[in-house]
């Protein structure tokens, strides 16, 4: 299927087009265009996308394998077995773009053998399982999703070999890449070193940070981010991007028991293969890339970002992602003698040369957004201004590795600006405007009142100017949450939008966003960062720490309180001082604390997978004697409790009705 897109028409005479009541014409528009830097290949808009992605890639260095599965000729690489199933949408419809039709169509699952010892579970979920197998057991790179998802990948595996798991390799902290670990290791395994679990040493603060302090937000916006509130299919997700879908499921983690310094190399013989473990700072600052020096294989973990433009931003939201540090951590996996490059999304591409294109062009692309980005902010551009000038050239543009179906350009750019100068623009009117609610009813107003800009949404939806539709019908919405018409009119913009777009975490965004302005969301299918396994995982310190962010402040500007908890199994100690308005974190029991309590790590665990419950867990173990009060009492407590604030439920937080 085809389709011919409009270009990104823009409004002229803006002024005399919003104050005019009742205007219902077309609303007059222009290209937008732009004479300065690159010509227009790549943008913000799927429309200046001219990319012939259906053309099958071949420039006699790289090429696409017939079976679809693979990059090179299959000199090394088979695809061992299909399912005979894909995760993801491959029909033809007028509500996908035909390039996120085909990008989906490169995700059907099946086990791929890349050498004689190293398999992929390929399409199982939006991650791809590595295993190694090796003289006497078998070492995992990345073990899935969840544990669901890395049970239907170890049945497959366990059809090729029993030896038992020596080694899992975190390739660094995403929900995506440790979640399956129960599936392969216990507890009781690792801590006695019959099974090693090997990441980075800064994996595990990692870990905490999206487990708790941002937990909620972050789920939610991930939610948004898969189209999780919405039907999967034409009119829902089609694929993830990185991969088919991302399976929810059992979120697990074990804490890491063989760490690897920052910049640091781990070179190990694990059941006779030997590899060399990396630690490459580029997606996240613990990424661990693993090459196999004797068969010349590079694990590249997500330094690449599958077929894909990268995410240098995600937009559900994360800290700054240096691009140049990036760029130039692909720069150390060039130096590599590699003949075969697996990743943990994305197909396999087999042939020196091929790999060398391939990271090549990844990092060029990188590196021409950062500077380009950089070289205009120095002309004084902001990023509304950054987005028109900054484009990928066309060989970057057209090269198969680096569509924009989960990252793009654009977002980049403006992220790289926030990152290097923050998010004052240097018009001063940014450091106090108007109050969020009042700027809505002035905005209302100035544009001659709410029934001109439904007049006027309407008519940019029938130009096909989506998103300015979108945005001013905002107004309304903000000053009236219940305005349905507003709401609706907004939906049905961004339904249109989502159905142009190339890249499919926009085009999810849109249909969440849609589904909560319509009041449609579907909860059954949300994605929860929250992980009772996850939590009694984590090091002591880290539960304790995550509760001084959730301290209501308002409640305690008058408060001096302090609670310790003494561990008698890790001989641990922690206090929580509550102190006009902060909650600070002690890493030891202070002796005029208003509540002490002697414990164990273990009955901490047991409250923390109580959830709802966890009272009645305390009460048994103050009967039983294994939680006691040796200060104030389960007043004192429940007081303490009290100061600090409970999570909001997904149902509750909106994000786009505000």
């Amino acid at each position: 299927m085809t389709k011919r897109f409009k270009q990104l028409l823009l409004p002229v005479a803006i002024t005399s087009t919003l104050l005019v009541a009742g205007y219902s014409a077309a609303t007059p528009v222009v290209e937008a265009s732009s004479t300065v830097g690159q010509e227009l290949q790549t943008s913000a808009a799927s429309q200046y996308q001219d990319i012939d992605m259906d053309a099958r890639y071949n420039d006699g260095v790289l090429i696409e394998h017939s079976s679809n599965m693979f990059w090179g000729k299959g000199e090394r690489i088979k695809v061992l077995s299909k399912t005979g199933e894909t995760l993801a949408y491959t029909a033809e419809s007028e509500h996908v773009h035909p390039i996120l039709t085909k990008h989906s169509r490169k995700m059907d699952q099946a086990i791929i053998q890349v050498d004689d010892n190293v398999y992929l579970g390929y399409g199982f979920g939006i991650d791809t399982p590595v295993m190694i197998e090796g003289d006497d057991g078998i070492i995992i790179v990345d073990p899935g999703e969840s544990v669901e998802m890395a049970e239907s990948v170890k049945e497959q595996f366990r059809k090729i070999t029993d030896k038992p798991l020596k080694a899992i390799i975190y390739s660094h902290n995403h929900i995506d890449h440790i979640s399956g670990v129960r599936a392969w290791a216990t507890d009781e395994q690792v801590s006695s070193g019959e099974v090693k679990i090997i990441a980075q040493d800064g994996l595990t603060a990692a870990v905490a940070n999206w487990s708790s302090n941002l937990g909620s937000l972050f789920g939610h916006r991930t939610s948004y981010t898969g189209a999780k509130h919405v039907e999967e299919g034409e009119h829902g997700t089609v694929n993830d991007g990185l991969g088919p879908r991302f399976m929810q499921g059992a979120i697990s983690f074990i804490e890491p028991n063989t760490l690897i310094a920052t910049n640091a190399t781990l070179d190990i013989t694990i059941a006779g293969v030997r590899m060399q473990i990396v630690n490459v700072p580029s997606e996240t600052k613990d990424e661990v890339v693993v090459y196999l020096p004797e068969q010349k294989i590079l694990h590249a973990a997500e330094v690449l970002q599958g077929e894909n433009f990268p995410n240098l931003h995600t937009i559900r939201g994360t800290k700054f992602r240096d691009p140049a540090m990036w760029f130039k951590g692909i720069d150390v996996m060039r130096q590599f003698d590699t003949e075969i490059m697996i990743n943990s999304h994305g197909r396999p591409v087999e042939g020196k040369a091929a790999v060398a294109n391939v990271l090549t062009a990844y990092r060029d692309a990188i590196q021409y957004t950062h500077d380009q980005t950089i070289r205009y902010m120095n002309k004084g551009l902001t990023p509304d201004e950054l987005v028109e000038v900054v484009k990928l050239p066309k060989h970057l543009a057209e090269h198969p590795w680096l569509g924009e179906h989960y990252g793009t350009v654009a977002h980049a750019v403006r992220q790289i600006y926030v990152g290097y100068v923050g998010f004052y623009e240097a018009d001063p009117w940014q450091l106090e405007p108007m109050a969020y609610q009042q700027r809505a009813k002035a905005f209302v107003e100035l544009m001659g009142g709410r029934d001109n800009i439904i007049s006027t949404a309407k008519a940019a939806i029938e130009a096909k100017n989506y998103t300015f539709a979108a945005e001013i019908l905002s107004y309304p919405i903000t000053v009236n949450k219940d305005d349905m018409q507003a709401r609706q009119l907004k939906a049905a913009a961004y339904k249109a939008w989502s159905a142009e777009q190339v890249n499919i975490n926009w085009r999810n965004w849109a249909l969440n966003a849609a589904a909560e302005l319509e009041g449609k969301r579907d909860f059954s299918n949300l994605i929860s960062f929250a992980s009772v396994d996850v939590l009694t995982a984590l090091p002591s310190k880290q539960i304790f720490d995550m509760m001084t962010a959730t301290l209501i402040a308002e409640n305690t500007v008058d408060v001096n309180m302090a609670m310790s908890y003494s561990f008698a199994d890790t001989e641990e100690a922690f206090t929580i001082e509550i102190r006009n308005g902060i909650a600070q974190l002690h890493t030891e029991a202070l002796a005029d604390a208003d509540v002490k309590i002697a414990t164990s790590r273990a009955v901490l665990n047991q409250i923390l997978m109580a959830g709802p419950n966890s009272l009645q867990v305390i009460a048994s173990n103050m009967e039983n004697g294994n939680f006691k009060f040796e200060q104030g009492g389960i007043k004192g407590f429940g007081l303490f409790m009290s100061y600090f604030d409970q999570a909001t439920s997904p149902q509750d937080l909106m994000l786009i009705v505000r």
